[in-house]
């Protein structure tokens, strides 16, 4: 695996991954016939899911006040 990301860099990431899920979301929209409007596929499609998955798994780094979710973080 290698050595450990550092905290700051791996925030970047999680920032990173949790907009690419927003925009997952936002594109992949259901459809008046129950299909995803992006794919065609039925919704959920699973690239919706996929940014409801990264938002969800990314949510304790993703925050505009790192001190409510990472205490240890503030200094």
């Amino acid at each position: 695996m290698g050595k450990a990301i550092p905290e700051r860099e791996f925030a970047q990431y999680a920032d990173a991954q949790a907009a690419y899920g927003t925009h997952l979301l936002s594109v992949h929209r259901r459809e008046a016939t129950g299909c995803c409007r992006q794919c065609g596929r039925v919704h959920p499609c699973d690239l919706r899911m996929r940014g409801a998955h990264l938002i969800a798994h990314y949510a304790d780094w993703w925050t505009d006040q790192p001190d409510l979710v990472r205490p240890y973080a503030a200094g």
